[in-house]
């Protein structure tokens, strides 16, 4: 089974990466204590670069075989220094090549670069017509002889889910501000103001015609469209909180905005009654497996999941490349 990794979550296989790595682009005619320094030193530097920003390293295994790996880097040699990231060592092992695996490489990495909100990679080659049919975009010759290209990469829809208090809506307006993209709240579909349910076979033509629209973010569960909004999604984000963290939620909520107008749900004001306490409570036992079910047909690359609004905090400043971002939000 194909499966691709972040090489700091798989440790035992930082070594092999380093002897391929420099079997491929390394000094030439070593000897074998060279050689097997300079793979050391190449293991020591990837251990010391996992935390860097704009730096990852990933890799395809077939079962527990090692295909072959791609990364992000922040600079990629001595030449063009100000460009930052890059898009770098493209490897497949020999006996695989052919068979299509440099482009699960590539889309892998590129969903990558679209959780870190990365909207252009570089890369430099000498490979004729090779990273054209990724959408590379040739944009000169460089001193060495290697060619430069560029690849644009873009996030146009973001689909948001998780249990009720979890703060979907909040992350979804936070999202929408900073990358200029607009935001749909599927209870604001669901309900005409005063609490009144719209039919469900229209509600769900409406989410299905939304979710065709180009460019989204949207936040919501609505089970019956979840997988068509999270197969066109770029980037899917759960969050997978605890019961007691929904809970806490949707009462710091009710206590700050009992009987206001929900903004993101015109004509309607917070409320509280049993069967949405119900909801809540039961949500991870009832509607989560689900999700789980769902999220198994879609490419795990892409889906980013929070179990604490701790690490999605942190998540949200290096995205947003933005430290400040949630000091108004309460």
């Amino acid at each position: 089974m194909l499966k691709i990794y972040n090489l700091k979550d798989m440790p035992k296989y930082i070594e092999e990466v380093a002897i391929l790595t420099q079997r491929e682009w390394g000094l030439k005619d070593l000897s074998k204590e060279e050689f097997e320094l300079k793979v050391k030193n190449k293991m020591i530097k990837i251990k010391s670069n996992f935390n860097r920003s704009n730096y990852c390293k990933l890799i395809l295994l077939d079962n527990d075989i090692l295909v072959g790996f791609i990364s992000i880097f922040p600079t990629d040699g001595e030449e063009k220094t100000d460009l930052s990231p890059w898009y770098s060592t493209m490897f497949v092992k020999e006996e695989y090549r052919g068979k299509g695996y440099s482009k699960i490489l590539n889309n892998a990495i590129l969903l990558e670069a679209k959780k870190r909100n990365i909207s252009r990679l570089y890369l430099k080659t000498d490979l004729e017509n090779y990273y054209e049919k990724f959408g590379a975009k040739f944009l000169e010759v460089l001193s060495t002889g290697e060619k430069l290209y560029c690849l644009d990469v873009s996030i146009n829809r973001i689909s948001i889910i998780g249990g009720s208090g979890s703060g979907k809506s909040t992350l979804t307006d936070i999202l929408s501000n900073e990358l200029n993209i607009p935001s749909i709240h599927l209870d604001s579909i669901n309900y005409k103001p005063n609490w009144v349910e719209i039919n469900k076979d229209e509600r769900d033509a409406i989410i299905s015609s939304k979710a065709n629209e180009q460019r989204w973010i949207i936040d919501g569960n609505y089970n019956k469209t979840l997988k068509e909004r999270l197969e066109k999604a770029d980037l899917v984000i759960w969050l997978d909180y605890s019961s007691f963290t929904h809970i806490k939620g949707v009462i710091k909520r009710i206590i700050k905005n009992y009987d206001k107008e929900k903004p993101d749900i015109p004509g309607c004001k917070e409320r509280l009654n049993f069967t949405f306490l119900k909801y809540v409570l039961t949500y991870n036992k009832k509607k989560r497996p689900k999700v789980l079910k769902i999220l198994k047909d879609i490419p795990s690359e892409k889906v980013l999941i929070f179990k604490r609004q701790k690490d999605l905090n942190s998540w949200i400043k290096t995205f947003t490349h933005n430290e400040n971002i949630l000091e108004n939000i309460k």
